[in-house]
């Protein structure tokens, strides 16, 4: 814990030390009922194996449908039962996944309020009233929204202070986030009020349940459509498809655009004297460096083996050169090292051109970034250049298929 800020260390502990005495308090208001065992045991199976099925989000977010357990032990059980459910879900966890320990004490913390605040809610709304009616439906859905929010909230807190980012760019409290809860939530308080109902009929809430599991999946498998798997960079068909619209844009509107292309120099020679591994090794740690350079709007791609386009909207050619610049710049501070010590350092040829001055699509801009990469590996490598059309010469149109590659220079 002492790799994060002061502000984030004592966010972690004020949030674990209440949600501690909230569940001493709880224990004592309302200690666990033995005859309500049999459900505590079926929940706590239920998350156990739930909590093993994480869908990751292509913004590094991470989804459970373990939460519709945990809402539904804080509706149905007493917050013993909950909180008992809560650890051993993470607890198992642990048992295939090594976190730094205040990750999972955090989570735990977090569910344990949320559970405790959904549940009074609910224990509330059905104080003196018989079990189902529109009175139950209502405070359990006020306790679904509340649970989902505290659980949005204080995660986006503790980004917040642990990251340095805004709430608004941790990304929890984003509509697309808190409505994939919400819909959980949903399905939890569905399952609690028929069971209070007829609990024989619950399973029938496990096929939305199990649709909702799949549509989590689809962002994923649409970020890895057009993802290159080595750098997780963007692909050229993904690439080529924003680049089109983005031309289109600069050209309704008469806006600057600029197009760049990085060619890794002399990757032949690593791969050759020091393998192939260790020059994918540097294809990704150069990824990471083109990444770093650029603004949140530009956007990089692997063009071909050693090659990376980078798009970049509203950009003019000297704006443009000083992101190159700072690429190179990036690129040149690499420094592998090999198991007897020898360092290993890479540099790129970059070339640069504007829209519309040197080319009015995608492929046109891509052919002038080229000729000026030639241009930069002709004054010496580890430059940026501009691009600057020589007499008597034409430019060669570039293809964009996804698989492009180009042979290492």
């Amino acid at each position: 814990m002492a790799d994060l800020p002061r502000a984030a260390r004592l966010y972690l502990a004020s949030v674990v030390t209440v949600a501690l005495v909230g569940g001493v308090v709880s224990l004592l208001v309302a200690p666990p009922r033995l005859q309500l065992a049999p459900e505590a045991l079926l929940l706590l199976v239920a998350a156990t194996i739930a909590q093993q099925f994480k869908v990751k989000s292509p913004k590094h977010q991470s989804y459970y449908t373990t939460t519709i357990f945990f809402f539904a032990a804080a509706l149905l059980l007493r917050p013993g039962y909950a909180i008992a459910i809560i650890v051993a879900a993470h607890a198992v966890e642990l048992l295939r996944v090594r976190y730094r320990w205040y990750i999972p004490a955090f989570n735990v913390a977090n569910f344990v309020l949320c559970s405790l605040a959904a549940g009074a809610i609910f224990t509330l709304g059905q104080a003196g009233q018989g079990a189902g009616g529109g009175r139950a439906l209502l405070f359990g859905a006020l306790a679904g929204l509340v649970f989902v929010v505290l659980n949005h909230f204080l995660t986006a807190l503790v980004i917040m202070w642990a990251r340095g980012v805004s709430i608004a760019r941790a990304g929890t409290m984003d509509w697309e986030n808190l409505g994939t809860d919400l819909a959980l939530m949903s399905v939890g308080a569905l399952g609690c009020l028929v069971w209070l109902t007829d609990p024989w009929l619950v399973p029938l809430c496990l096929g939305p349940l199990f649709l909702i599991y799949r549509s989590l999946l689809v962002p994923t498998l649409q970020e890895e459509a057009r993802t290159d798997p080595k750098t997780e960079l963007a692909n050229m068909k993904h690439w080529n498809q924003v680049a089109q619209v983005e031309v289109e844009r600069a050209r309704r509107f008469e806006r600057p655009l600029s197009v760049a292309l990085a060619d890794l120099d002399l990757l032949r020679e690593i791969n050759n004297r020091h393998g192939h591994l260790l020059g994918d090794q540097m294809i990704r740690r150069v990824a990471d460096a083109i990444r770093a350079a650029l603004r949140e709007y530009d956007l990089p791609a692997r063009f071909g083996g050693d090659e990376f386009a980078v798009l970049m909207p509203e950009t003019t050619l000297s704006e443009a050169r000083t992101v190159a610049e700072r690429i190179r710049q990036g690129v040149e501070a690499i420094e592998l090292r090999l198991s007897d010590g020898t360092p290993v350092k890479a540099s790129v040829s970059i070339g640069v051109a504007l829209f519309p001055s040197h080319g009015r699509n995608a492929s046109d801009l891509l052919a002038a970034a080229d000729r000026a990469v030639y241009q930069a590996k002709a004054l010496g490598r580890n430059r940026v250049c501009a691009f600057a059309e020589l007499e008597g010469e034409r430019l060669r149109a570039i293809r964009l298929p996804s698989s492009s590659r180009r042979e290492a220079s």
